[in-house]
């Protein structure tokens, strides 16, 4: 009875992720100066978003509070931003679904754009941890207004054929973003005002041309379909999660692989340090994280072209990844070599760079109505974002009463093979995420 089950579920999503609508024309075909724009929006995005984090914000608030109070008060300051950003997320994708039609969520984008701008700027002239505190809530708060629809932006215009391709890029362009903005906060613009500058000019300049694209871009509208009234927010958001839809399922098995990810990382420089006994902790993972780094580029668009043209490839492909970083956390758990440890850093770069690519296209797959897909898609980004705020109790109550660093790698593989197993149970409604019909602009 078993095999049959899962044989059932894989032709369910084959078939999804292979049909081809014919009530409705096709998207666009994939253009490259749309995609390398919208490469370039979440470089910048990332960098707007990443690099105070890593190093900007907490040397304010040390120099706010001083040794004494700045884990607490850096605690403090993320925490309310990141619970900032989970609420505008799926809000902000909620209008731009209202306005796409009009606008082509060019707008929410913009709105996005002039807020955050001003709000990192400001940031970098806060001095209290009060001011700090708003000015960082305002920035995770505003980027996201033009953060979250650009994951529907995807379904807006690019083939379905293409949607593990395109996700792939979207997340080389996060990687290099992510290491960018470190290398600009360090070493161009090492002062916080500077450095808060920067990454303003940068924000500023990666979205604008962002916002031009989509206004010249023919509008997309979703035919309305009268066998499936639209709910309200609140009431659309409960059915989106419930327990018989394709998408929360997505939703949960994503949300168990970044927890994974984030407490595998948190204590990678004491398990170096402590565990590893490696010379130079520093060193040592400046080293892990530009293997990693690679092997994220070179997974993320080889593994979602090859799932794009693959029968039920999304469903397959997030099953393997979840697996390949399950096994990295559990050999971590018990091999301390450094030459192994190089090799569990590559893996685990690959693991997690072909997930990103093609858990993302799944999320399109199993929209329910891909009229929502600004809402839904920021409901999904609420799965990334969860892990980012707990991660790190969980990783310390682990390390603290569980098994130490090597029970941490092992807890993080429970969390990836858990993760594997409800992307396996992924089902999907043979009618969903039907492709949107452009229009001429005015």
């Amino acid at each position: 009875m078993l095999p049959h089950s899962c044989h059932a579920i894989e032709d369910q999503v084959a078939a999804l992720e292979k049909a081809a609508p014919t009530a409705a024309p096709a998207a666009p075909r994939l253009n490259r100066a749309f995609v390398a724009t919208l490469m370039l929006s979440y470089f910048g995005s990332n960098v707007a978003l990443i690099a105070p984090i890593q190093n900007v914000l907490p040397r304010m608030v040390e120099a706010a509070t001083g040794s004494s109070g700045k884990a607490l008060g850096l605690g403090v300051v993320t925490g309310i931003g990141a619970l900032a950003a989970l609420i505008v997320n799926p809000v902000a994708g909620h209008f731009s679904d209202r306005w796409v039609a009009v606008d082509n969520r060019s707008v929410t984008v913009l709105i996005g754009l002039i807020a955050g701008g001003l709000s990192l700027e400001l940031l970098g002239l806060s001095h209290s941890l009060v001011a700090i505190a708003v000015w960082w809530t305002l920035c995770q708060a505003t980027i996201n207004i033009a953060y979250s629809p650009m994951s529907a932006i995807v379904v807006d215009h690019v083939d379905r054929r293409s949607w593990g391709f395109v996700w792939g890029l979207i997340s080389v362009a996060q990687a290099v973003g992510l290491i960018a903005g470190f290398a600009m906060v360090v070493l161009a613009f090492p002062g916080t005002r500077g450095g808060m500058t920067a990454v303003t000019v940068m924000y500023v300049v990666c979205l604008a041309p962002l916002v031009y694209v989509l206004y010249a871009l023919p509008r997309v509208s979703y035919p309305a379909d009268p066998d499936r009234p639209r709910a309200g927010f609140s009431a659309g958001m409960a059915a989106l999660l419930s327990a018989g839809q394709g998408f929360g399922k997505v939703w949960a098995g994503k949300f168990l692989v970044m927890l994974a990810e984030t407490i595998a990382l948190l204590y990678l420089y004491y398990y170096l340090q402590d565990v590893v006994h490696y010379g130079n902790p520093s060193q040592g993972q400046l080293i892990l994280v530009l293997i990693a780094t690679l092997a994220v580029i070179v997974a993320t668009v080889t593994v979602g072209r090859i799932a794009d043209r693959s029968p039920g490839g999304y469903r397959r492909y997030a099953v393997l990844a979840s697996a390949l970083m399950a096994l990295t956390g559990f050999v971590l758990a018990f091999g301390t070599a450094w030459g192994l440890v190089i090799v569990c850093a590559f893996a685990l770069g690959a693991g997690y760079g072909a997930f990103q690519s093609v858990s993302q296209a799944l999320s399109i797959v199993v929209l329910p109505d891909p009229a929502n897909a600004g809402r839904d898609l920021g409901i999904i980004n609420i799965a990334s974002a969860i892990p980012a705020v707990i991660g790190a109790p969980v990783a310390g109550l682990v390390v603290s009463y569980v098994g130490g660093y090597r029970g941490l790698f092992a807890f993080a593989g429970l969390l990836a093979v858990a993760g594997a197993a409800v992307f396996a149970r992924v089902t999907t409604s043979p009618d969903s995420s039907a492709p949107a019909t452009p229009t001429t602009a005015p």
